[in-house]
């Protein structure tokens, strides 16, 4: 406490000593004392507009609200000038109020953005890059989750959706990830109306409780409560530099959500929207439909008691079990708006409600949003307030994976695994019991199960019950001196429900029955407090901003569980025995103070600098490292005001900007606990320690970030070049890597080593086209990053994601200057190195070295090619090379055509839907099935060896005698085994959206009651070339919130993404 009382006295001393500097300051003579407001078209404030009294050098410039007074000649003329809009001259005529609008000039470009703390800023002043995404684009592909919104747009942003589950989550980073251990989450802060935004990725249960884990169904990430109708810009701010005021958890970049307001022309505007989506699968995966059910033994002998299709020719019916199952999703998306103001206050006030339909049976999602904003002056003193509310439900299913040690399938992986020789859809025999396909072999846990009893038998769901709002104050002291200060409050209720039917495919404990109900409170609290003094002296411009912010954060756990229902038909807890029955309850707190402060310098519109500073507090680290600080620097030059005017270059600029940023701990990663007391015998209770061990000595992680840019706007605006390369390393990681167990922990708390992100981005912005009635804009924009990771402690060779070791795949970041975004698996094994005498070349570490262009080696054990037998080795990177955007709009009158093409280059990504359908005999590459070849050399002569298995011939192999049948069917599972076989350094070219909307505003011309109408049709990826195989590549197995690497360009059994078609229609009142 002593810390913080410090700091606030030292905020005191600043503010006094301020106070009396600008006290001092020269005393305006009294003639007329003009006062007003300055605003934009649409009725925003606007910041830092200089207002001069025409002759002289008496000038001031508006405060936040636009706010501004000076005293003046009676019949003098003041003067407002502000770039990126046309100056405007206003005779005084003795009045005392005067008002005034400003239009964007021809060269502005949106020179306006908001910057960290949601104050808007001249982008001439920025000294890193900042790029604003209004409504209107946001709109033109709208979803119910914005961040999807984003994808293609923002140089340097990468957005990766989860699948085509309704409801499910997206995963954006920004210019790469900065930490490596999976507890770390790498996703940007969100911030709406100045609050931070949560937007974890809930998990009510865990493998540890229920069994519930990331890749076992379908979890939305929390942005997705807003409604998209309520945004008025998105400013995603990429450098440490530009998010370095926000604290710790800026570190990964920041995304400000400015919702709308209403005008403050004295009109009252009532919006009302409405939109039809139909949506469905866009790609499946190709399943052989020539083979059947069955098998060959080692013998030659056929049996059809197995799921895979290894059997003979269908003879029958070949049955489309994926193309039937899934189904065309219906969307609803309505919504409503009531705004208006007067010149002394605004309000807006909106309700919306979004109904999807799920591609897979029997899911869905439905969101119902409220929100109120509000605004009223009272002379200096502004005051405002915001409140919203949203419930989100998701009807869901087991999709990849079953619950985790519970037995059991996923849906996804029994529809791609099921044969084409049967109907999927037979899972009741006609008396309504349960159809299995081998009672007599196997027990019911050794069972497929059948994805319609998963769908319509069990039943899984989540509901998200949020709460959000603020009230703020700001007080104008005095014309050079002002306050503001807001209190927020963050939170929601999740809860999260699992009943598995009794007479499901799962371990035969679960057999009778088995529930969960996981529930998580999550509440944010937070406070800030800014005081912001401006002063002009002659060609200069100053600006100081000092402040103080609070932060209390508290989530609650909840998980219960149990099976054994007792009373068949009764789904409750009260019907299964105490014994069966458990309970879990975790609270975690934590608290962050800050202070900071920010000085911003400029000289006439040429030159300019800000210097910026923060102390954080962190209650998640120990006592003598919780307080850490970090500054930044950045400037920019408009070396076009020093050039003569010209009707070429309109505009050019060039920035650069150093910054620091801290990244406290997790809560309690200092803490070493024990398990809760369990039985270990009978009769005997225990405890132990828990799998990870804390660390008392912590210390946070510190970004340190450089980046350099140019801004170029040429001929009135109507090209324009923004181009940036930037520089980051975060050290002092702190990371839980997996140690030798002899430590007595799997995972322990460290600081050891560093990740490294560098990478370019441009955007180029033109007009080719611009008559009266027709205007054509384009858009494109590039990036590329690459992503590695520094040394690291001895012995930490690889931090991968547990939820993410899919089909002999690890996603992982490998240390010691490997990718970031890795990929490890086993392959098969290649003829050692020799060199120019024959001898074999080893590594520093001893071992000997692969050739690259070697011949493989043939396992005479096996008679099929040698692997590794490990699934560590590092296979290739999964960070494309540049990803990028490009828009074209065409307008002609009232009529707009857009179309938003999605690019990216290169990228591993891995098919591990396909090593599922090669296990199974069902990829079209295992209709090669008469005979097969593997050629290298021998694993025991060294020598080289060729060895062809046919159907219907018998072959000696390790001296046991196996048929070609199974020979060929081993062979294609081996196939799968070598990953580089399932790699694809994938290359896209996407639709992303396309939209054509139409302005019916003539029509209503004669009349007053409707003010606007507009229809619109927009489709959703309906085009994607690839030279990828699989389904859509734009995968990540284990969805949005996944720490550390994340699980994009892991692809396997995944919900199939969507393309979709709408229809909308917006009227204005």
């Amino acid at each position: 406490m002593d810390v913080y009382k410090k700091s606030g006295r030292l905020t005191l001393f600043c503010l006094v000593t301020l106070v009396a500097a600008m006290i001092a300051g020269p005393v305006r003579a009294q003639n007329v004392n003009v006062t007003g407001k300055v605003s934009d078209n649409n009725g925003a404030p606007l910041m830092g507009v200089y207002v001069l009294v025409q002759g002289t050098s008496r000038g001031v410039s508006t405060d936040l609200d636009g706010m501004y007074s000076i005293n003046a000649p009676a019949d003098g003329t003041l003067l407002f000038s502000f770039m990126g809009f046309d100056n405007v001259a206003e005779q005084i005529n003795r009045r005392s109020i005067i008002d005034v609008t400003m239009t964007v000039s021809s060269v502005a470009l949106e020179e306006l953005v908001v910057t960290a703390l949601g104050i808007k800023k001249d982008r001439k002043a920025l000294g890193f890059s900042v790029t604003e995404v209004g409504a209107e684009e946001l709109l033109k592909n709208k979803q119910t989750n914005v961040i999807n919104s984003l994808a293609g747009k923002v140089a340097g942003v990468n957005v990766t959706q989860s699948g085509g589950s309704a409801g499910s989550g997206s995963t954006i980073i920004i210019r790469g990830g900065n930490s490596a251990s999976e507890g770390r989450d790498n996703q940007p802060l969100f911030v709406v109306d100045g609050i931070i935004y949560d937007n974890s990725t809930v998990i009510g249960g865990n493998s540890g409780t229920d069994g519930m884990t990331k890749t076992a169904s379908t979890f939305g990430n929390r942005v997705m409560d807003i409604n998209p109708e309520d945004i008025e810009s998105m400013s995603v701010l990429k450098g440490a530099a530009a998010a370095a005021l926000y604290g710790s958890r800026a570190a990964d970049g920041v995304i400000v959500i400015t919702t709308k307001k209403g005008a403050t022309d004295g009109t009252v505007k009532v919006n009302v929207g409405s939109k039809y989506s139909y949506s469905w699968a866009n790609s499946l995966p190709e399943l052989q439909g020539v083979y059947g059910r069955g098998y060959y033994n080692q013998a030659g002998v056929f049996s059809d008691y197995t799921y895979n299709s290894w059997g003979d020719k269908i003879s029958g019916k070949v049955y489309d079990n994926v193309g039937n199952f899934f189904r065309g999703g219906n969307i609803w998306d309505n919504s409503v708006s009531v705004s208006g103001g007067s010149k002394n206050g605004s309000f807006y006030l909106s309700a919306s409600r979004y109904d999807q339909q799920g591609i897979v049976p029997m899911t869905g999602y439905d969101k119902t949003t409220l929100r109120f904003n509000g605004e009223q002056k009272y002379g200096k003193l502004t005051v405002g307030a915001n409140v919203a509310y949203s419930i989100s439900n998701t009807r869901k299913t087991l999709t990849t994976g079953g619950l985790y040690g519970g037995g059991g399938n996923g849906a996804m992986t029994a529809v791609y695994g099921w044969s084409r020789s049967d109907d999927m859809t037979y899972y009741l025999n006609e008396d309504g019991t349960k159809y299995r396909m081998f009672p007599q072999y196997q027990d019911l846990a050794s069972d497929l199960e059948n994805p319609y009893w998963i769908i319509n038998k069990n039943k899984l769901s989540d509901q998200t019950s949020r709460w959000t709002g603020s009230v703020n104050a700001s007080l104008d002291l005095t014309d050079w001196f002002n306050v503001v200060y807001r209190v927020g409050l963050d939170t929601y209720t999740y809860d999260e429900y699992t009943y598995i039917a009794p007479g499901g495919a799962v371990s035969e404990r679960y057999q009778n029955g088995r529930l969960s109900k996981s529930d998580r409170t999550y509440q944010y609290l937070s406070s800030n407090l800014m005081l912001n003094f401006h002063k002009t002296f002659g060609d200069f411009d100053f600006n100081l901003l000092l402040g103080q912010t609070f932060e209390d954060t508290k989530n609650i756990r909840q998980n219960h569980w149990g099976y054994d229902f007792v009373t068949a038909g009764t789904i409750s807890f009260s019907n299964i025995a105490n014994e069966n029955k458990f309970f879990t309850e975790s609270t975690t707190l934590k608290r962050l103070i800050g202070v900071y402060g920010e000085f911003r310098a400029a000289y006439k519109n040429i030159a300019y600098l800000t210097v910026t500073g923060r102390n954080d507090w962190s209650s998640t680290l120990p006592v003598e490292n919780r307080s850490y600080f970090y500054p930044s620097v950045s400037g920019s030059l408009v070396f076009t005001e020093l050039l003569p005017k010209n009707d070429i270059l309109s505009f050019g600029k060039i920035r650069a900007s150093w910054a620091q940023v801290g990244k406290d701990a997790s809560a309690y990663a200092t803490n070493t606990y024990m398990w809760s007391p369990a039985a270990v015998s009978p009769g005997f209770i225990g405890i132990g320690n828990n799998w990870t061990r804390g660390n008392p000595f912590l210390k946070p992680e510190i970004q340190t970030s450089w980046e350099v840019g140019a801004e170029l706007r040429f001929f009135g605006g109507r090209l324009g070049i923004d181009y940036t390369y930037y520089n980051s390393t975060t050290t002092n990681q702190i990371a839980a890597p997996r140690l030798g167990q002899s430590t007595g922990y799997i995972f322990m708390s460290i600081n050891s080593g560093s990740v490294s992100n560098k990478g370019m981005e441009l955007m180029i912005t033109a007009t080719p086209v611009e008559t009266k009635n027709f205007s054509w804009d384009l858009t494109l924009n590039l990036s590329g990053n690459r992503g590695t990771l520094g040394e690291f402690m001895k012995g930490v060779d690889l931090f991968y994601v547990t939820d993410v070791q899919i089909g002999g795949v690890k996603a992982a970041a490998v240390p010691n200057g490997g990718y970031f975004l890795g990929i490890t698996g086993d392959y098969w094994k290649r003829e050692t190195l020799k060199d120019g005498d024959g001898n074999v070349v080893k590594d520093d570490n001893g071992k000997e070295v692969e050739n690259p262009d070697g011949r493989y080696i043939i396992d005479e054990t096996t008679g099929l090619y040698k692997t590794t037998g490990v699934a560590t080795n590092v296979l290739g990177n999964r960070e494309p090379k540049f990803i990028g955007g490009f828009g074209n709009t065409l307008t002609y009158k009232n009529l707009s055509f857009s179309i938003l093409l999605d690019i990216r280059k290169g990228g591993l990504i891995y098919n591990g839907t396909e090593y599922l359908l090669l296990n199974n005999g069902l990829s079209p590459q295992t209709l090669e099935r008469e005979s097969v070849t593997v050629e290298g050399v021998s694993s025991v002569t060294g020598e080289p060896v060729s060895y062809t298995y046919k159907a219907g011939q018998t072959y000696i192999v390790n001296k046991a005698e196996k048929s070609g049948e199974y020979m060929i069917q081993s062979y294609w599972s081996n196939y799968a085994t070598n990953a580089y076989n399932l790699l694809t350094d994938t290359n896209w070219l996407r639709l992303r959206a396309i939209s054509l909307s139409y302005d019916f505003k003539g029509l209503f011309s004669k009349q007053s009651f409707i003010k606007g109408l507009t229809a619109t049709v927009t489709g959703t990826n309906l085009f994607l070339w690839s030279n990828y195989k699989g389904m859509d590549p734009e995968v990540s197995v284990s969805g949005s919130g996944t720490g550390g690497s994340g699980s994009s360009g892991i692809d396997y059994c995944g919900v199939p993404a969507t393309a979709g078609l709408s229809f909308g229609l917006n009227i204005s009142f």
